[in-house]
């Protein structure tokens, strides 16, 4: 008995090992039954897509030129103005009170020069008390246009027909020269500004068609071109800015909303599209995709660009008649023999 199980071990070693020996030298030859579709070049229209936000054409930051205590603020944030609406108002009241004594000064200086005057024409009056006279005159004529101004400036009004933006003040706050009190934004006209990488800024043609996808008007689509183009890119980002410049009389596109930018080009661009699973992720993270090549398996890099209906577009690592493997592949590796059928 003990001679059988010896026996029986011998040969058993002595299959493993032949088995061994017919796999290092090719003797196994099992293939994989895989799916295939063969590339087809689709011509596509060139197009990319960015996020843009919606910029008025141009902002003041209103302020007044005099200090004082504020009587009124006649407007709110978001809403529109036209040219020449009073916006907001300073108190005058001591102000007035200033114009009402320099307006006494005036009088007087006005009736002293008249006497001044008759004297000095029948020579009965020295030339230096003439003179005196006249400058008191222009001094106090100075500080009553003064205060006229001052009294002017104590209201502020729209300088153009738009939006106000920001208001920093409030009925009784105190305000100071040259201080923004609220910012009015220009929007009969508006900027669609977008960011766009440094690998792709030479591709943004001036002039170059777009189009707008508004979210918050329903996803309405509002035709433009691409008007501004930066050539220094952000130091943190490594992004340029490019602008869009479209009408906005009807005042529906606000400064801040969120919209899509898709870019035209007059080119076309000749790409692959293939379905979404048959393009998979290696552990280094690029893309890539089986292909059959002499009967074998091989894998092959691929960059994409966007998801469509009709599946996922391929931009570059593929030649048209390359057939590649969208069933099956979780079976094979690199070099594996495959066999191609109609269905799995």
């Amino acid at each position: 008995m003990r001679n059988l199980q010896i026996f029986a071990c011998a040969i058993l070693f002595l299959i493993v090992t032949a088995c061994s020996e017919n796999k290092k030298n090719g003797i196994d030859k099992k293939e994989v039954s895989v799916k295939t579709v063969e590339i087809v070049s689709t011509v596509q229209a060139a197009s990319r897509n960015y996020v843009g936000v919606v910029e008025e054409e141009s902002a003041s930051a209103l302020s007044f030129s005099i200090s004082g205590n504020v009587m009124n603020v006649y407007v709110s944030e978001g809403q529109k103005v036209s040219k020449g609406m009073l916006l907001a108002q300073v108190s005058t009241e001591n102000l007035q009170s200033s114009y009402d004594a320099a307006q006494a000064t005036l009088t007087q200086a006005e009736d002293a020069m008249t006497r001044m005057q008759m004297l000095y024409d029948n020579q009965s009056l020295p030339e230096i008390k003439y003179i005196e006279a006249k400058t008191k005159l222009e001094q106090a004529k100075s500080a009553v246009r003064i205060l006229e101004k001052n009294i002017s400036d104590s209201k502020l009004y729209a300088p153009f027909d738009g939006i106000i933006g920001k208001r920093f003040i409030d009925i009784g706050e105190n305000v100071i020269p040259g201080k923004a009190v609220m910012t009015v934004l220009k929007i009969n006209s508006v900027k669609i500004k977008f960011s766009v990488s440094e690998n792709e800024i030479s591709n943004i043609d001036e002039h170059g068609e777009a189009i707008i996808t508004v979210a918050a008007l329903g996803n309405r689509q509002i035709k433009g071109q691409v008007t501004e183009k930066n050539i220094t890119a952000n130091n943190i980002t490594h992004t340029y800015e490019a602008k869009i410049k479209i009408e906005n009389s009807s005042g529906e596109l606000i400064p801040g909303m969120v919209c899509r930018v898709q870019l035209n080009s007059n080119q076309n661009n000749e790409v692959f599209v293939l379905p979404g699973n048959s393009v998979l992720v290696s552990h280094s993270g690029h893309r890539f995709v089986w292909l059959v090549k002499n009967g074998c398996a091989t894998a092959a890099k691929v960059s994409t660009s966007e998801f469509t209906d009709a599946g996922v577009i391929i931009e570059s690592g593929l030649n048209a008649g390359d057939r590649v493997i969208v069933e099956g592949y979780q079976k094979i590796s690199e070099g594996m023999k495959v066999r191609e059928i109609d269905n799995l």
